[in-house]
């Protein structure tokens, strides 16, 4: 068996439009011995070389024009080189499409080193080469040259094929069923392997308690909680809000058992979590997968050969089992889908003991009346998301995603044929244009009525399994409120139905805990924002000056509109000024951007002038995932890091100096809010001041506050300096402006 270890550099993503730059590989034999090599410059014969792609590859116009050779030259010699061989490589697929469009002839046998490793390695913070290169020693000493990683990913095979026979004997039993129904070629890596007989243990991160005091007046006031005075406290630094969150929860468990309620669960690190079915590996179900199918693709292979092994490690949720783009899709059939399971009821009986527990918003919400949250005081921490969640919490949806991706193929064609339907007669319509790109979320009124759809749905719903759909278009709940969501992405269709009266009801349970609002608002004397939208009209208020941010604002000369065309060339200027004023080897800069659309501009317009002065910049979503940039960052490198929404402990690591906000951070408009906001109206209410300058308020402060260091933000966006801007700025940072 010879195998071809191979990696294209190419000048974009898309194999049709763009081209290949450089073509490297190597030949071995079974114990890695080379055979044979090729290494060439290729001259690009679509898309041309930009200087973006020079600084990511290192290709230069001068190395192609000097080294450079025609495809056609090399096509014959690459042919002749790698027939009869198995190619391998990280993300091989990518490159195998490339050289299958520029008419190469690739033979099928394929390896693909980064699913093995995310089948065999537990627990990675990053997947992609670079990082396993050089947490495992591998030669990767030109990261993004091609022979760089065809080295990388040939040693990376060879310890992964070394690191399969160390795995549990029961892995191996497991997974018969499995390899005889795939023609996925890696599959006799995992044949015939005995495996150790021990099960490895992990080591699970502990709760340390805190033996901290606190202040004497927040004790006070801890005193007079209740069920109906309930305590609300300023926050503003993550970090500091985090563990201060953590020694009220110890101070107050020695009396009762304590819930934290936060959307920021790697903020309390070792408390345990309250889980939702959703998030939870049924090894049941992950029978019938297999069962299901006649043959497995490779990548469903590789996807259930990494849930088994990591069921009987123990694992149970979805955080260990390491999803990967369409993985997430395969991951809804092997999910615990009903909460009465017995798994999944089995866990919350074995919850129901933590004195200190830790949940989502949606998993508090949704379970509220659970067994395992009664008696115990609620921390809530970001209240703004919080009742946000609570708002959203009784929308029942509906998802045709599972339907339109049926094996069964009357069934995903009759789903093609409903949401073509929808689109064509009802979105299309209302919107007043064909569909486009970006998603759609539609708003239907009360006399909207659909009957006319019901037969085409009964051809694929059964409307005793699934009630929602026949309810949604034909006969809805009085004063509900509707909207249809429409992904063009993925192609898939959800109907959405949210009562009021089943908010109120939510509102009322949540009356029953003694509970404590961290809050980053400014609140005004009706206390409007949790009047209405938590229910809770009285309570304490409760600030100290060590939660809130303490941070310098600073406005640049002459500001341009955010409306303008030159607002991002503007913001531009400012960033590479900032950028080559206050970046070092110690100090580094943080750009927060509103749109990913305006990061990967300005990161592409930036990216050569800043490599003049010795700058890394790294986009989050353009330079990879940000687990993968927090990885890749050197302790003396000289950084500008991009990010849109971004709220990271980790990060707290770095020393970000400064940060500069490109853009106040509007969440995009909602069709229940739209309703809500002419309700509030009509009773003389502003959803602006109670709803939208909370939310945004405490999306601001979300976003800059896990950075210690940072001492001074630049405040780009000019609407600082009209009344409601100033008045967000003046509660998110405690100044006057």
């Amino acid at each position: 068996m010879k195998f071809c270890f191979l990696d294209l550099e190419t000048t974009g993503l898309e194999a049709e439009k763009d081209s290949i730059l450089e073509i490297s590989f190597l030949v071995c034999d079974e114990k890695g011995k080379i055979l044979d090599s090729f290494d060439e410059v290729i001259i690009p014969e679509k898309s041309p070389l930009t200087p973006y792609v020079t600084n990511i590859t290192g290709i230069s116009e001068k190395e192609i024009a000097t080294k450079g050779k025609p495809l056609d030259t090399i096509r014959l010699t690459v042919n002749k080189k790698i027939k009869d061989t198995v190619i391998v490589g990280h993300n091989i697929d990518f490159d195998i499409v490339f050289l299958r469009e520029n008419n190469f002839q690739v033979p099928d046998q394929r390896i693909d080193t980064h699913e093995l490793a995310r089948i065999t390695l537990v627990n990675e913070e990053s997947y992609s080469l670079e990082i396993l290169s050089q947490k495992y020693g591998f030669i990767h000493t030109d990261a993004h040259r091609a022979m760089s990683d065809v080295e990388a990913s040939r040693d990376l095979f060879f310890f992964l094929q070394k690191k399969i026979p160390t795995l549990p004997s029961q892995f191996f039993q497991n997974i018969v069923s499995v390899l005889r129904k795939t023609d996925w070629y890696a599959r006799y890596l995992f044949e015939n392997v005995p495996g150790e007989k021990v099960i490895p243990s992990f080591p699970e991160t502990k709760y340390v308690p805190r033996d901290s005091s606190l202040p004497a007046e927040l004790q006070k006031k801890l005193q007079n909680l209740s069920a109906q005075t309930p305590l609300f406290i300023k926050e503003g630094d993550s970090l500091v809000s985090g563990e201060y969150i953590k020694t009220i929860a110890e101070n107050l468990r020695k009396k009762e058992k304590i819930l934290i309620v936060s959307p920021k669960l790697s903020f309390f690190e070792g408390i345990k979590k309250f889980p939702i079915p959703e998030i939870l590996f049924n090894p049941e179900r992950a029978e019938t997968f297999v069962k299901k199918r006649e043959k497995l693709s490779d990548s469903e292979t590789a996807f259930i050969l990494k849930c088994i092994l990591r069921d009987i490690l123990g694992f149970r949720g979805v955080d260990h089992f390491n999803l990967f783009a369409g993985e997430r899709r395969l991951w809804k059939e092997v999910h615990i889908e009903n909460p009465e399971h017995p798994l999944f009821q089995k866990i919350i009986t074995e919850k129901d003991s933590e004195e200190i527990l830790l949940a989502s918003p949606q998993a508090f919400l949704r379970f509220i009346d659970t067994p395992c949250f009664e008696e115990r005081t609620l921390l809530i921490d970001e209240s703004e998301v919080f009742a946000e969640k609570l708002l959203f919490a009784p929308t029942e949806e509906f998802s045709f995603f599972s339907y339109l991706n049926s094996p069964e193929e009357n069934i995903s064609i009759a789903a093609q044929f409903f949401v073509t339907q929808v689109c064509r007669e009802i979105i299309e319509p209302r919107i007043q244009r064909a569909l486009g790109p970006f998603p759609e979320k539609i708003l239907l009124e009360e006399r909207d009525i659909f009957s006319s759809f019901e037969q085409s749905l009964e051809k694929f719903v059964s409307s005793e399994e699934s009630p929602l759909p026949k309810k949604f278009l034909t006969s809805p709940p009085e004063k509900s409120i509707r909207w249809i969501y429409y992904s063009p992405f993925s192609g898939n269709l959800s109907l959405n139905l949210w009562e009021p009266q089943k908010w109120r009801e939510k509102q009322k349970e949540l009356k029953k805990f003694k509970k404590i609002f961290f809050h980053r608002h400014t609140v005004s004397e009706s206390n409007a924002f949790f009047r209405i939208f938590i229910g809770q009209e009285e309570g304490i208020f409760h600030e100290e000056k060590d939660l809130l941010l303490q941070k310098t604002l600073v406005f640049p000369e002459n500001p341009v509109s955010a409306n303008s065309p030159d607002f991002v060339p503007f913001c531009a200027d400012h960033i590479l000024e900032y950028a080559q004023k206050y970046v070092d080897e110690k100090n580094n800069l943080l750009v927060n951007f509103s749109s990913q659309e305006t990061l990967g501009k300005i990161h592409t317009s930036l990216f050569d002038r800043l490599a003049e002065s010795n700058i890394t910049l790294l986009g989050e979503g353009v330079s990879g995932g940000i687990g993968k940039l927090l990885q890749k960052l050197k302790p003396t490198e000289k950084l500008v890091l991009f990010t849109q929404n971004l709220i990271d402990p980790s990060l707290a690591q770095k020393n970000f100096s400064h940060l500069i906000v490109q853009k106040f951070p509007f969440s995009p408009p909602h069709p229940l809010l739209e309703v809500i906001q002419n309700l509030m109206r009509e009773s003389g209410q502003s959803l602006w001041e109670t709803w939208t300058m909370p939310q945004l308020e405490a999306s601001i402060s979300r976003r800059i506050s896990v950075f210690p260091e940072a001492r001074k933000i630049l405040w780009l966006d000019p609407r600082y300096n009209s009344d409601w801007g100033k008045k967000v700025l003046q509660s998110v940072f405690s100044v006057k402006l």
